[in-house]
């Protein structure tokens, strides 16, 4: 693609941004403030993915958009995961649903599919705006990968194993668990990005963007959640005196990790899915794509 050449669908996204934006303060048309977040989303993915295909060239849609369009149910299936703990860490409700279960539904399938491809795209526009950082390599041994291995896999069981009055305090443990899960297994395989081999390498960029993207994310998730009528609240029993939006203060260290971890899965999604399905699509070659 030429890079002097914005493509079309950004121009679009735009637009419904400040569609968006300006019928939500200005009217209180239901299906607007409603679906608010999910609406702000999908204008914010196609505004960001065109910047990031005029800037080098190549993004998400462009060339292929069928890694795009995979990544969407991707991201609904894998964050039903996280909607699984919370029936029994029970850290955020939501509250302003509307009354029929298809447009709740319409309203939950549509915004979990906007949070991976959000994390990743942010994460690209950083790397392609000039972030780098690079740092003393890691050396990566059998023995360390087995023992991040063992501390995932309690990370992510023992809030399971607890009583909900103590599990309630061990969601933190789920937003990192499954990086030190699943990267021990992606280092070992081939055609998929390890960001355990980047420490290798001495590589800290993708560890860096994914996890900035995932505090602008955050600050926008919280706050275009605050503008909507059916949204999620906090009910986990800490610094609820201590808010920005509808988030504790401390909660939003935890889009950093969360980030991480999203880009661990979606890689070991593609492993497995390669294994069936050989020419599936990966993410574009700078996000560590095969």
């Amino acid at each position: 693609m030429d890079r002097k050449h914005f493509p079309a669908y950004g121009w679009a996204g735009a637009g419904i941004l400040a569609v968006g934006l300006g019928l939500v303060l200005l009217t209180e048309w239901w299906i607007v403030h409603t679906y608010f977040t999910p609406w702000m989303w999908t204008g914010y993915l196609l505004f960001a993915d065109a910047v990031l295909a005029r800037r080098r060239g190549y993004s998400w849609l462009v060339p292929q958009p069928g890694r795009f369009f995979l990544l969407l149910p991707i991201s609904l299936c894998l964050w039903l995961l996280f909607e699984a703990y919370n029936l029994h860490l029970r850290n955020w409700s939501y509250v302003g649903l509307p009354q029929s279960a298809v447009l709740t539904c319409l309203g939950y399938v549509w915004s979990f599919m906007t949070i991976w491809p959000a994390l990743f795209i942010t994460a690209d526009l950083l790397e392609a705006f000039g972030l780098r950082k690079r740092a003393v390599p890691v050396r990566i041994t059998v023995r360390l990968r087995r023992g991040w291995f063992i501390i995932g896999l309690l990370m992510a069981a023992v809030p399971l194993i607890l009583p909900v009055h103590l599990a309630a305090y061990l969601f933190v443990l789920v937003w990192i668990a499954f990086v030190p899960l699943i990267e021990p297994v992606l280092y070992g395989s081939r055609g998929v990005h390890s960001l355990l081999r980047d420490l290798e390498g001495g590589s800290w960029t993708r560890w860096v963007s994914l996890g900035a993207g995932g505090l602008i994310c955050g600050l926008l998730w919280e706050s275009w959640n605050m503008l909507s009528t059916a949204k999620w609240i906090y009910i986990f029993p800490l610094f609820q005196n201590l808010k920005l939006f509808e988030m504790p203060l401390p909660g939003y260290l935890g889009f950093i990790p969360f980030a991480w971890e999203a880009w661990s899965m979606y890689a070991v999604v593609l492993l497995l899915g390669r294994r069936c399905f050989p020419r599936l699509p990966g993410p574009p070659r700078s996000s560590g794509g095969a």
